[in-house]
């Protein structure tokens, strides 16, 4: 094989991932699963303001 084949081949391999990804990626099925992601950097902070909170209510409490 010659360098050109080679490239060739690399850029072939290249667009079939980009083409099976994009499909993976928009797929309808998908959708719930990457809401559920797209949420996942603001669980920690409900859970730290609601703990928080619950502290800050105890010791006002006492």
């Amino acid at each position: 094989m010659d360098q050109d084949s080679l490239r060739a081949l690399a850029t072939l391999l290249v667009f079939i991932t980009f083409i099976t990804l994009s499909i993976s990626v928009f797929r309808k099925s998908r959708k719930a699963y990457f809401e559920d992601a797209a949420l996942l950097p603001f669980a920690d902070d409900e859970l730290g303001r609601s703990v928080s909170h619950t502290k800050k209510v105890e010791s006002s409490n006492e």
